[in-house]
């Protein structure tokens, strides 16, 4: 995998031109070599003879670096396809009394970074830690919720489940994505990918925001912010789909090809947030203090000049830190035969997750990833690249692909609290028809089901 950190900030630089990192590079270095060599050929030609002179030292370890990454795509390659995955559907029950807390606990007990065992098993299986798909589905506006994983898994999965919603009912079943025979002849399509902005220990509004884990008895009284997604899926109807995509990975750590950090980034950038408005703070104070010297009183302390912003910020980011983090990669993608297609929804898919904005983060759209953006003409030539992306969307949604083989991407780091917002159980106050619940209570989960394995 690449360094996160580094990768991001070379993105948002070429994002902001609407630039592809994989073209502009090679091109700016092609540019670079010419205009030396109009200028000063003497410059290009010495390089040339230096590289050639200590080759010896460079070319073993450029190819050397090259063979081992080649190893660990082809390994992880090779593992992720080795394991057998599978879908479970979960239908809700009439009436669902327990709050997005119960959700979360549920997060928590499947955060496990079993899988990586040591430095050896990362490099020679290819091992990494397993991930998960949580994911709500509208099929012609008939709305329901699965989890995608390991087939292994999936009974420890139904366990952790029953034990906070006894009155559900967990099936495995058929991939509802391949049952769709898309193609571009056929159907349009609009999708895009979502990130929080840094620092990333900074949380969005979730849902003890909303104050959706107080008085359960009285649900009526919530506003459950998932409400606005899955009232847009309700109104999908025949050949039309809409599907959201929450793929996670238990965080501790980021990597590179198999080496990890010595410290968490999440942690260390969380704190250095916490330093800087401490500081700015107490820059204020100071101010405060000398203003008010004359008179002999006290200005007061630096945690006394925090406006409530930075309070409720740093206030966010100790809570987070204190939870289990996951690397989130968030995918929402809408298509429908092309006389079905409505394309103006794709505005409002783009800020889809606004309603979750804090004073420390938000959700936005990544520029680049996706169909999220395309407005200035270098983007694309002939529509070749539009066309590549769309099926690209569809076939990552598909296999679920976004950390490792065969989709690496940048992640959004988001704590159990902030994955329990944005994929619940919604209350039974919410009356969106195309939600499929279980016609009748179920009497009691079943028994003797396994536990998760490490």
């Amino acid at each position: 995998m690449i360094l996160h950190h580094e990768a991001e900030a070379v993105r948002e630089f070429l994002d902001k031109w609407h630039l592809e990192e994989s073209v502009f590079a090679p091109l700016g270095l092609l540019l670079l070599v010419i205009y030396a060599a109009i200028y000063d050929p003497a410059t290009i030609t010495a390089t040339l003879a230096m590289l050639v002179a200590i080759s010896p030292i460079w070319l073993p370890l450029f190819l050397g670096m090259s063979l081992y990454i080649t190893w660990i795509h082809y390994v992880r390659y090779k593992f992720w396809f080795s394991r057998e995955r599978g879908l479970l559907e979960i239908q809700l029950p009439a009436e669902v009394t327990k709050s997005p807390a119960a959700m979360e606990v549920f997060l928590a007990s499947i955060w496990t970074t079993g899988g990586e065992t040591t430095f050896l098993d990362r490099i020679l299986r290819g091992g990494y830690k397993s991930t998960w798909s949580l994911e709500i589905a509208s099929n012609e506006g008939r709305i329901s919720f699965y989890i995608h994983g390991l087939k292994a898994w999936q009974p420890a999965i139904e366990a952790r489940l029953y034990g906070q919603f006894p009155e559900v009912r967990v099936t495995a079943v058929d991939d509802y994505v391949s049952k769709i025979p898309f193609n571009l002849d056929e159907y349009e399509i609009w999708g895009g990918e979502y990130m929080k902005k840094n620092p990333q220990a900074a949380p969005i509004r979730t849902y003890v925001d909303f104050e959706l884990d107080k008085n359960t008895d009285t649900p009526e009284t919530k506003v459950d912010p998932l409400t606005n997604i899955l009232e847009l899926m309700n109104n999908v109807g025949k050949d039309q789909y809409l599907w959201y995509q929450l793929i996670l990975k238990a965080h501790n750590t980021f990597e590179w090809y198999g080496f990890p950090e010595k410290d968490s980034r999440y942690v260390t950038e969380g704190k250095a947030a916490i330093a800087k408005i401490m500081q700015a703070a107490a820059v204020r104070s100071k101010g405060i203090q000398a203003a008010v010297k004359e008179e002999g009183t006290n200005g007061g302390s630096p945690t006394m000049s925090l406006t409530e912003g930075e309070r409720d910020i740093v206030k966010g980011i100790e809570h987070s830190l204190t939870k289990n983090p996951f690397e989130v990669g968030i995918r929402v993608i809408y298509f429908a035969k092309k006389d079905k297609f409505h394309g103006i929804w794709g505005a409002y898919l783009f800020r889809m997750f606004q309603v979750f904005k804090s004073a420390g983060n938000s959700v936005g759209g990544w520029p680049g990833r996706g169909m999220i953006r395309f407005d200035v003409p270098w983007e694309d030539f002939m529509g070749i690249r539009e066309r590549t992306i769309k099926n690209l969307l569809f076939f990552h949604y598909k296999y679920r692909a976004y950390f490792g083989v065969p989709y690496d991407q940048v992640p959004s780091i988001m704590s159990t609290e902030e994955v329990a917002t944005l994929w619940h159980f919604p209350y039974s106050n919410v009356q969106t028809p195309g939600l499929n619940r279980v016609p009748s209570r179920t009497s009691q989960a079943p028994t003797n089901l396994p536990t998760l394995p490490e």
